[in-house]
């Protein structure tokens, strides 16, 4: 696909929630667990999701990421789209990996830069993210976050001028707005909406972004701590909204407030340290049929309160959560063979 094509493809496709598929591993973590990645994808698709980001930083080399995104993409085909993190130790990894996805089948990556990146300004970073979006035709949706530590250069990290420079760039399609400043939120819509596809994954906001500037996407996250695949709320909750149906939409939202002031109550403090609960949210995937299975070091214990306030919440919403709890620290795919 030619690079000026990617915009209106990008437009075109993206329609929906991206969730997100986070790896697996054999029982002793030594080596990836391909069935339990295969499985996750599938899932994936049965919940209704338009695409699947595979979270590459969490515990694997390089190498292993490349197999991770090659194992997704391979499960996906067409059935689901698939997006990759670009969260790596140096430029050149970006661009191989940029380059490598785009050849094993993904559709576009989430752009991060390593992290001893200290660009002195604005220029600064708008070259190096050129450069890396030169480097492969892949399709690059940019992530406005504190996780990258660029507010010395503007509150917000990336000033909403600068993402208009950035929106020119061909192969750039999306932006996902990681910040709940409301008055920025509109700003990034009103600078950069009408050339790439800008989203907000505060799934409330989603009626007044979508009728305010058409925002049709919400990414990347895992959603399935608000639905089963049988019970697929939140997904439902977004495609009335696309439709038009906004009252039925808040229906199934006003559903959902108990479970969301729980889960948000476990995973903001992580958040606001500028690092996500994987294994947490790797539990919430398991609950409603995910693979589940213990993440290498470094990562966040679990405890025994947070999985009974998970499991509550999932409940909440007449959901039947699986069990027993020791499946999920072995992993669905490694358990069933243990259990032969």
């Amino acid at each position: 696909m030619a690079t000026s094509e990617l915009k209106a493809w990008a437009k075109e496709n993206f329609k929906g929630l991206e969730t997100c598929t986070i790896p697996s591993f054999t029982r002793d973590l030594t080596e990836l667990d391909e069935e339990g990645i295969r499985w996750d994808v599938q899932q994936s698709i049965k919940h209704g999701f338009f695409s699947t980001l595979c979270a590459c930083e969490i515990g694997l080399t390089f190498e292993e990421a490349k197999r991770f995104v090659e194992i997704v993409a391979d499960e996906a085909k067409d059935k689901i789209l698939v997006s990759t993190t670009l969260m790596f130790n140096s430029f050149d990894q970006i661009k191989e990996m940029l380059q490598y996805a785009k050849k094993v089948g993904c559709h576009n990556g989430l752009l991060f830069y390593p992290p001893n990146y200290f660009p002195q300004t604005e220029d600064d970073l708008f070259q190096a993210t050129k450069e890396l979006c030169d480097a492969s035709d892949l399709g690059i949706v940019l992530y406005t976050t504190h996780k990258l530590n660029f507010e010395r250069l503007y509150p917000s990290g990336f000033s909403p001028e600068l993402l208009s420079r950035m929106a020119d760039i061909d192969t750039v399609v999306g932006l996902k707005i990681g910040s709940n400043d409301f008055a920025y939120i509109s700003e990034c819509f009103q600078k950069c909406g009408d050339r790439i596809l800008v989203n907000s994954p505060i799934a409330g906001l989603a009626p007044m972004l979508h009728k305010a500037y058409g925002q049709q996407w919400i990414g990347a996250a895992v959603y399935e701590m608000y639905q089963s695949p049988e019970k697929p709320y939140l997904v439902d909750y977004f495609n009335l909204i696309l439709q038009g149906e906004t009252e039925k939409a808040m229906g199934i939202m006003r559903r959902l407030t108990p479970a969301v002031g729980i889960f948000e109550s476990q995973l903001m403090p992580t958040i606001l340290l500028g690092a996500y609960h994987w294994l947490l949210l790797k539990y919430y995937q398991w609950l409603v049929g995910g693979n589940g299975g213990c993440l290498r070091h470094p990562v966040l214990r679990t405890y025994g309160q947070q999985l009974q306030a998970a499991r509550m919440a999932i409940t909440m919403l007449g959901i039947t959560p699986r069990e027993p709890d020791e499946e999920f620290f072995i992993g669905r795919m490694n358990y069933a063979k243990m259990k032969k």
